[in-house]
């Protein structure tokens, strides 16, 4: 099979490096650390004070899970046993 010589690949490729060769390229000026003000460090290490607690988090109660797993648990036991009482299979 002959290779046929076209300059679409080349010129592709060459767009792309064009696009992607600035990513690689590093900043012209080094960039300096912000400097932290006392405003901000106060308020960092009061933050866990300042926080609010979620509204109804004292009156809420989480229900059992343990009903919803019997109730799960029967209800895949009923199928199977319903399944092999109505499709019994061949008997052998």
């Amino acid at each position: 099979m002959a290779r046929s010589s076209s300059a679409l690949p080349v010129v592709l490729l060459a767009l792309a490096a064009l696009f992607v060769a600035p990513a690689f390229v590093p900043s012209p000026a080094p960039r300096a650390a912000p400097e932290a003000s006392a405003a901000a460090v106060t308020a960092g290490a009061l933050l866990p004070v300042l926080t609010a607690q979620p509204a109804m988090a004292e009156d809420y109660m989480m229900p059992p899970s343990w009903p919803f797993l019997v109730v799960f648990l029967g209800g895949a036991f009923a199928l199977l046993v319903a399944g092999n009482f109505i499709f019994p299979g061949e008997k052998k």
